[in-house]
């Protein structure tokens, strides 16, 4: 039997709240009820899923663009009776009854690939990153990311003023609080004159002290880490470390070889230190982290305000190097101003963050005890 009823939560995409929902599948349409709110219909035509397309990953479905309405459910068996109940659906959603023979095809794969030797290696390994990088258990990847965390923030570089630490937590749990992902998101200020930012595996993210004093508020900083969120649940890091890295640690990753996350702790450290993104895994992260801004009542413009410093301060040298590792700044403004300005005519209020009102403190907080290594930004 078919379950049409589900529950869930949905939010209106102007404020941050979200609220319990009666979910109904309908031939043509989702139709939501929240109480006290009457009815929502919202035709197949007009979603799009977001998440839930891993095995015991929550289902996130929006309708709209600048600032999209929101349902989360938790059980991805809604998938399953969507494909049932309703053919229009069945294109627009994925189809849980495909990822074993996903899996299965994955692997034989990924092994011809690797057999297939240097000819097909300028194009089958980033084919295989992408196919792989689903398959990592994500209790592999988190050990990887704390691997990798303990070489690049041990714990005598980290910043340890409480009221910064507060404030960081405070606005990357606000951010968290807008991503289904299960990623236990963690943000480490290491104290270093580098102006950049590193997104590991697993949930840990690294700000250095030079990116923290650029920001002007704390609306840049939870833009910078809402970019560094994306980078992480869109796992673009792991499939670059699986694509650049040796056979030994792609099979780990795919059979989730706990001890190889620990073996290669050092090896993917550095090479994160390097890593650079593809424009279009940049583009992504900016545009997912604007949407995750706008999502949880953040200004977004804190955002744009610090890619423009980026931008007016280019010749510096600390900036140079961010710069090179971040092109495309002047488009990647402009798109940026484009999703505000639409999230701006949506309406809606912003919230004030934490810290805000010591600010200029807060981000010198560290200035006197840059020690980090002057390893190369990601």
């Amino acid at each position: 039997m078919i379950r049409i009823i589900w529950d869930g939560h949905y939010l209106d995409g102007k404020t941050a709240e979200k609220k319990p929902a009666s979910i109904e599948l309908t031939s043509d349409s989702l139709k939501i009820r929240v109480p006290g709110g009457g009815y929502r219909v919202w035709p197949y035509r007009e979603i799009r899923q977001v998440h839930g397309f891993y095995g015991g990953e929550p289902v996130r479905l929006e309708r709209g663009d600048a600032a999209p309405e929101i349902l989360i459910i938790d059980d991805p068996e809604i998938l399953s009776s969507l494909h049932e109940f309703s053919p229009e659906a069945a294109g627009r959603f994925h189809n849980p009854a495909f990822r074993p023979l996903r899996r299965r095809m994955t692997i034989y794969a990924a092994i011809g690939i690797v057999c297939a030797g240097l000819g097909i290696y300028f194009w089958g390994i980033p084919l295989m990153a992408e196919l792989a990088a689903p398959l990592v258990p994500m209790e592999w990847e988190k050990r990887l990311g704390r691997s990798t965390l303990s070489v690049l923030a041990p714990e005598e570089m980290q910043c340890t003023d409480p009221k910064l630490d507060e404030a960081v937590r405070r606005i990357t749990e606000i951010l968290a609080a807008r991503e289904p992902q299960s990623y236990p998101f963690r943000v480490y200020v290491v104290k270093s004159p580098m102006i950049n930012a590193l997104a590991l595996p697993g949930g840990n993210i690294i700000i250095f002290s030079g990116l923290l004093e650029k920001t002007g508020s704390p609306e840049e900083l939870a833009g910078v880490i809402a970019h560094e969120i994306q980078h992480i649940t869109k796992r673009h890091a792991l499939k670059r470390i699986i694509k650049d890295s040796s056979t030994g640690l792609m099979i780990s990753a795919v059979t989730g070889d706990v001890t190889g996350a620990m073996v290669y702790g050092a090896k993917i450290a550095h090479m994160l230190a390097q890593l650079r993104y593809s424009r279009q895994d940049e583009e992504e992260a900016d545009r997912e982290g604007m949407h995750m801004l706008i999502s949880a009542g953040i200004d977004p413009n804190g955002m744009i305000g610090f890619f423009e410093t980026m931008q007016e301060q280019e010749t510096m040298p600390g900036i140079l190097q961010y710069v090179a590792t971040h092109p495309d700044t002047g488009r990647r403004i402009l798109q940026l101003k484009q999703l505000a300005s639409a999230a701006e005519k949506a309406g809606g209020e912003y919230r004030s963050l934490p810290g805000k009102h010591d600010w200029d403190r807060l981000r010198k907080s560290c200035a006197g005890e840059m020690t980090g290594p002057r390893v190369r930004p990601d």
